[in-house]
């Protein structure tokens, strides 16, 4: 039987690296996105130095949680090429202990990091993402400063109709489950095709039946810009509806995306982007379970190896191969083209039983 000693002994030592390195990352994320933010939205003026670097860092969880599957990846290569330079797996092997069995630990911290980041880190990351956005909205609330996207997305846009009017609204932002917007713009038609003035303001509020665009800066045809303190805009736009169109999934806890498909459902509105975030939180584990799987494939041959450098260099390929086909799958899901339990559980399940099959040939024969 493998001993409890050396199982703990294998699992505090991946954990260890698989931690380096989501560290390395999470300090590396957190470093660009504060020179981002002085670059892009404060232009480096210093007084706004402390809300910049709390703005910062509370989008920096939410943002890193793409990189927790690299870090399995890489943490898990390191802790086995570290294995094989200390002879330990060799040792292992001599003592009668199969590939599986030491293998087992790795696994099962793979399996704990993704329930983890599940359950708890996501949900921390949502909130902070969303007290950060709230944050900017605030700091943005007088029009003193430009607004621009900080989050590589763009700008989002929405069509809408109130009577015999219709406008295009857009943010770069939302805070408030989707309700608050950021660096707003409205073009507002009379009619079909005629158009009649812009609104901009920093930051809109949605109530029911209408938009209040807070200092709004309001550009009509053939008049000079002028200063409104609260602008009204009708809409008949229903909350549901706007917040499927404005909320970003990186805010939404994941304890909290059951509740907002329910609500979509209830409202007639597709649930295809909340039901897949939902699964692709679910099905995490399984994707780190791959990530240590492939790991492991390249590197507990080593000892036996000649070429380090190509098979860690596949190795690295392969995680990244499957990284992209996971983000393929999740965009077909996100637009209806496949089922989004299946985009979000598909690549997760085949990378791992594609691991297990080449570890039983490698290993058994």
């Amino acid at each position: 039987m493998f001993g409890r000693t050396l199982s703990f002994y294998f699992a505090r030592h991946f954990a260890k690296m698989v931690g380096a390195i989501f560290l390395l990352a999470f300090l590396i994320t957190a470093l660009v996105t504060y020179f981002e933010f002085i670059n892009r939205v404060f232009q480096g003026e210093g007084t706004a130095g402390f809300l910049l670097a709390v703005v910062a860092l509370f989008k920096v969880p939410s943002l890193t949680e793409d990189s927790l599957p690299f870090a399995v990846l890489y943490g898990s290569i390191a802790a086995f090429v570290i294995a094989n330079r200390r002879l330990e797996v060799v040792v292992a092997r001599a003592a009668g202990v199969s590939a599986w069995q030491f293998l087992l630990p790795a696994c099962a911290v793979g399996l704990l990091v993704g329930v983890l980041a599940t359950t708890v880190y996501n949900p921390l990351a949502a909130e902070l993402r969303s007290l950060s956005n709230q944050i900017s909205a605030k700091v943005f609330s007088d029009g003193s400063k430009p607004v621009q996207s900080t989050d590589g997305d763009g700008a989002v846009w929405l069509r809408q109709q109130s009577g015999d009017s219709n406008s295009i609204i857009g943010a770069v932002q939302s805070y408030d489950g989707g309700l608050g917007l950021v660096g707003a713009t409205a073009y507002v038609f009379e009619g079909d095709d005629h158009f009649r003035e812009r609104v901009d303001a920093p930051t809109a509020h949605y109530e029911p039946g209408a938009w209040h665009f807070s200092n709004a800066t309001v550009t009509s045809v053939n008049a000079n810009p002028k200063q409104v303190a609260d602008y009204e805009l009708s809409t008949d736009l229903s909350p549901n509806e706007v917040k499927q169109t404005f909320l970003r999934l990186d805010s939404v806890s994941f304890w909290t995306l059951p509740d907002l498909a329910a609500a979509a459902r209830r409202a007639g509105l597709s649930t295809d982007h909340y039901d897949l975030q939902y699964n692709v939180l679910l099905s995490k584990p399984i994707l780190l379970l791959a990530m240590v799987l492939i790991a492991a494939n390249v590197s507990l041959r080593f000892s036996r190896s000649r070429d380090l450098g190509r098979v860690i260099i596949a190795g690295v390929g392969v995680g990244f191969m499957l990284y992209v086909v996971t983000k393929i799958a999740w965009d077909l899901g996100s637009g209806g083209l496949v089922s989004p339990t299946l985009a979000a559980w598909l690549p997760a399940i085949v990378a791992t039983l594609a691991g297990v099959t080449v570890l039983l040939h490698l290993e058994d024969g």
